[in-house]
């Protein structure tokens, strides 16, 4: 599609992780991409050193690792005398099946050993080598090195071989390039599919060398459709001693007269992703219908049938108790209710991250947002908001939505066929989600799931392309069980199924 582009520039460890992953959600396996980052460790050895005959392999336990083991392993193809020393026995399943693959080779040296005293043993090892893959930790490293994996940084740099690093030089930074404790300084540093930051910090110069970026197969599409990879964004830990609110309190604001229902679907979508808090501000019909559909939920009454003017001071006050406010489901734009989410949004912009939904939409068309603001309209609202009609064609409303959400300074959730989420620079598009959702409330869950990772996500961007990816998906679970005859009620009960399946 030509509205994909791609620019070769540094990515963080977290931007590469979700790459990784959704490149397996698009159907490229996880497993194809370490067979294709190793044999690009190999090629570059062999093409750079090719006089080198003993090439010995220093692998770590993760995925870094299984580069290694499938370098090992194409380097003995090539006809290399090849080594490989193993920090451990690979943690992580792909590294596992690599390892195992190598040490069936009779022809491999392969030792596994877990203290600095056993390495310092296979010493000559070290010396022996005329070139030394280094596949212990690349993006991998979190705070202070442990053992033995400094003590094989140290081996490395004292064994006058020259170093290829996989990925990333252990112990180097992969997002700001400092260097805490000790790193390999390699001769060579094969990255993939693009450089990581670190490895563009003139500090990490030194022990980068000689930068290559080689190919993998992961598509650019991995970097622009939501998958499972965007979860790694969110927080869903929770500790032993956390108590009720740690996990997230969300207000919201929405429900009249004639509309009680969609508040409700805010505040369950809300609970069910994971937040502790959901309390619904309602005027007093939607607020005592909201008591009648369901125990879980909190509503707070205020006086009359609509939301108006002399409630701003009420919902502005309680808005201070809460991590993120969703304004509009079932507002309705009669009376002084435009001028009321006028006000609250004057008012509460910039103070607290808001998701503004449907009638709230219609309400704040020409505002000026400040903070964090997640705008979620369907087509009509996006016209509403704008004054643009959004394109159909799907390159054509990417564009349209990154420069809307640029000149409104927030981050706009187009939903659609495909979903199109923009902070104004970066883009996602969600396409998950099936055509019996075309039902009344499906929406509002999605404006309680975005409200939730909210309070889970430091950006609102990635809260937004998830929130629109487990909708989809609880959609497409419901209608599976149930065909095209579901509710908006029927998602409700999928999302921490969807949300599991790819957090545990």
């Amino acid at each position: 599609m030509a509205w994909f582009f791609c620019v070769v520039e540094g990515i963080t460890s977290v931007e590469m992780y979700v790459a990784d992953r959704n490149a397996e959600w698009l159907g490229v396996p996880r497993l194809v991409l370490m067979e294709n980052a190793g044999a690009a460790v190999a090629r570059n050895v062999t093409g750079r050193f090719p006089d080198a005959a003993n090439v010995l392999v220093v692998c770590g336990t993760g995925d870094n690792g299984g580069d290694g083991y499938v370098a090992a392993r194409h380097l003995h193809a090539a006809g290399r005398r090849v080594r490989v020393v193993a920090l451990g026995e690979p943690r992580e399943e792909l590294a596992r099946l690599n390892y195992e693959a190598v040490r069936r080779l009779w022809g491999v040296g392969l030792v596994v050993v877990q203290s600095p005293l056993e390495l310092l043993a296979l010493q000559d090892w070290f010396m022996w080598a005329h070139v030394i893959v280094d596949a212990v930790l690349g993006t991998g490293i979190r705070g202070a090195l442990r053992e033995p994996h400094a003590t094989a940084i140290e081996l490395m740099n004292i064994a006058p071989a020259p170093k290829v690093a996989v990925d990333v030089p252990s112990g180097l930074d992969p997002d700001t390039g400092e260097v805490r404790d000790k790193a390999v300084k390699a001769a060579v540093t094969v990255t993939f599919h693009k450089p990581k930051k670190g490895l563009l910090a003139e500090a990490a110069r030194r022990y980068v060398g000689e930068l290559v970026v080689e190919p993998i197969g992961i598509p650019p599409e991995a970097e622009v459709v939501v998958g499972p990879g965007d979860f790694a964004h969110l927080n869903l830990a929770r500790r032993p001693d956390s108590k009720k609110g740690d996990h997230g309190r969300v207000l919201v604001v929405g429900g009249s007269l004639e509309y009680s229902g969609a508040s409700v679907y805010v505040a369950l979508a809300a609970l069910r992703a994971g937040v502790d808090l959901a309390v619904i501000a309602a005027p007093e019909p939607a607020a005592a219908a909201a008591k009648a559909q369901s125990p879980d939920v909190i509503a707070i009454p205020l006086e009359g049938p609509r939301l108006s003017l002399r409630h701003v001071e009420k919902v502005a006050a309680l808005a201070e108790r809460f991590d993120v406010v969703a304004m509009g489901p079932g507002l309705g734009t009669e009376g002084e209710t435009p001028d009321a989410v006028r006000e609250l949004f004057r008012r509460l912009a910039g103070r607290k991250p808001l998701v503004v939904d449907a009638d709230a939409i219609k309400a704040l068309a020409g505002e000026a947002a400040r903070g964090v603001v997640v705008f979620t309209p369907h087509a009509g609202e996006f016209k509403v908001l704008t004054g643009v009609e959004p394109p159909r064609e799907l390159g054509d409303r990417v564009a349209v939505v990154r420069e809307w959400a640029a000149r409104l300074s927030a981050v706009i959730l187009l939903k659609g066929r495909y979903d199109v989420v923009s902070d104004g620079s970066r883009v996602k598009v969600n396409t998950t989600g099936t055509p019996a959702m075309t039902v009344g409330g499906t929406g509002d869950i999605l404006t309680g799931l975005t409200a939730a990772f909210l309070t889970k996500a430091k950006d609102p961007l990635e809260a937004a392309a998830v929130a629109a990816f487990v909708n989809g998906l609880a959609g497409e679970d419901a209608a599976a069980e149930l065909g095209y005859h579901i509710t908006a009620s029927d998602l409700l009960p999928k999302i921490p199924k969807v949300i599991r399946r790819f957090t545990f």
